[in-house]
């Protein structure tokens, strides 16, 4: 059972990492809001992060559109340019760290945080990777979502 576990794992990371920067972020949308209510227990057990909270609000400060480049920065390591925001503080958070940041995040979607729109249709390959992680194991959640972060 732990090597099926495993192999799940292995290939929904594999196919996220394979996804354009706007179909992660779509999929870490759509996984956080699917799994909002049973997500803090986990993300939120340790005193919430002054480093995490300072960024969401410099993000949150942001006008929509730069609020999207700068969430494709933190999540695309060979992202050229002209940097909205600091993505030093990001790559410089552990992985518990990353989890409660998205959260943080996801809590904020269509208010303060741009969000996915109600009509938007995900891509085939941001589809698949959703389907895998179809499942009511939030501790496999958890670990891919560490994993990917």
């Amino acid at each position: 059972m732990t090597t099926t576990n495993t192999n799940f794992l292995e290939q929904a990371v594999s196919k996220f990492q394979n996804l354009n920067v706007d179909d992660r972020l779509t999929v870490l949308a759509l996984l956080y809001t699917e799994v909002s209510d049973e997500v803090p227990a986990i993300t939120l057990n340790d005193t919430p992060n002054e480093g995490n909270a300072n960024l969401v609000g410099e993000i949150q400060k942001l006008p929509q559109a730069e609020q999207l480049l700068a969430l494709r920065q933190l999540l695309s390591q060979d992202e050229v340019g002209e940097k909205t925001i600091s993505t030093q503080e990001y790559a410089a958070m552990d992985a518990d760290s990353k989890l409660a940041f998205w959260y943080q995040l996801a809590q904020n979607l269509g208010t303060s945080i741009i969000g996915v729109p109600d009509d938007y249709i995900p891509s085939e390959q941001a589809a698949e990777v959703l389907d895998l992680l179809d499942t009511p194991n939030l501790e496999a959640l958890v670990n891919f979502l560490k994993q990917v972060l």
